[in-house]
């Protein structure tokens, strides 16, 4: 087994994670990728390798990012199967043998995970509120983090043949989503543990960081969310430009004509979707069994429309800015629901 360890300015850390591993009698290597760091960690690190027979240290001309420090790890390791942590003690070490085990039963992937029964986290309210919305982030735009806890996880095991270092191609530091969606529909198991306060030294999270978050999730998800947006304007259009043919030049009435407008908005937007959002995670099925899932899907949203609509109808609203008004709101709900044909795949 190889534990892969990107580090950037722990000098007080590695230290105590590389003794409390090599207490452990594994059969490992610990390969440390470090980005150069100021504060003399390479040379801490090379110490260790003394007396450690077991550690590689890799040394980075500058800080290149979690994801290629663990690519240039794979490539400078050789057993077939790999840990990946951090080394800010934030990840304990008696996880790895639990991580190992589950990875020699047969399993692609293993992740130490903060969510399911027995996970916990020390993180603040803001900490654990980006974590929770990053993870829906990823559960919307991802299907293949479907039933898996913690995505965002930073502490896992892999199969090494489930994937090429060439298929790491971000530099952020959700490397797990990459290898789970390079390895092709993998064989996930999540196993427990609990996220400790680091140790010392400061957090590398900040706003930089979650905007190559975001940039990940749109390539790895073929911008799925924003082909999304795009189609939900398409189907506004359609739905209003409908109610100006139907009410405003053949002058039917406003209610008929909004239920109209709306499965027509609703035609529109499962054909973009169908051909185009959601192209690449298509199930098994005819075209009719698809179209009446997506009309099922959109019903709460197409509730909310027509009640608004007849709402502001009723007190003397134009009956435009009305369904104006109607389509926003329904888009929300459908939004807010993962998109329509992301929970109920098209």
């Amino acid at each position: 087994m190889s534990i892969i360890i990107p580090t950037y300015n722990e000098v007080k850390n590695i230290p105590i994670l590389i003794h409390k591993i090599e207490s452990m009698n594994l059969d490992h290597q610990i390969v440390v990728v470090d980005d150069n760091s100021p504060d003399g960690t390479a040379s801490v690190v090379e110490r260790l390798s003394d007396q450690y027979r077991n550690i590689i240290l890799v040394k980075r001309s500058g800080k290149n990012g979690i994801a290629t420090a663990i690519r240039d790890g794979l490539l400078n390791s050789q057993s077939k199967y790999v840990v990946v942590m951090d080394s800010d003690l934030q990840h304990p070490p008696e996880v790895i043998p639990k991580l190992y085990r589950q990875l020699k039963n047969g399993n692609d992937i293993a992740v130490a995970s903060r969510y399911i029964r027995g996970g916990k986290t020390e993180f603040g309210i803001l900490r654990s509120v980006v974590s929770k919305v990053a993870t829906f982030l990823a559960h919307v735009n991802l299907n293949e983090t479907e039933g898996i806890m913690d995505p965002m996880s930073g502490f896992f095991g892999f199969r090494r043949d489930i994937i090429s270092p060439s298929d790491i191609k971000s530099n952020g530091y959700k490397i797990l989503l990459e290898i789970i969606v390079a390895a092709n529909k993998p064989k996930v198991v999540e196993v427990p543990f609990r996220f400790n306060r680091r140790a010392s030294g400061k957090s590398k999270l900040g706003v930089g960081e979650f905007i190559k978050y975001i940039k990940l999730l749109l390539n790895l998800s073929d911008y799925l969310m924003v082909k999304f947006i795009l189609v939900g304007i398409f189907g506004a259009i359609i739905n209003l430009l409908m109610m100006m043919l139907l009410v405003g030049k053949l002058g039917e009435p406003i209610y008929a004509a909004a239920i109209i407008a709306l499965e027509a908005g609703i035609v529109g937007s499962f054909c973009m979707n169908n051909y185009w959002t959601y192209k690449r995670r298509k199930t098994k099925g005819t075209i009719i069994k698809k179209y009446v899932r997506y009309n099922l899907m959109s019903i709460l949203g197409s509730a909310i429309y027509f009640a608004l609509i007849a709402l502001l109808a009723t007190f003397g609203m134009n009956y435009m800015l009305a369904t104006g008004i109607g389509v926003v709101a329904s888009f929300s709900t459908n939004f807010a629901g993962g998109g329509q044909g992301v929970i109920w795949h098209l």
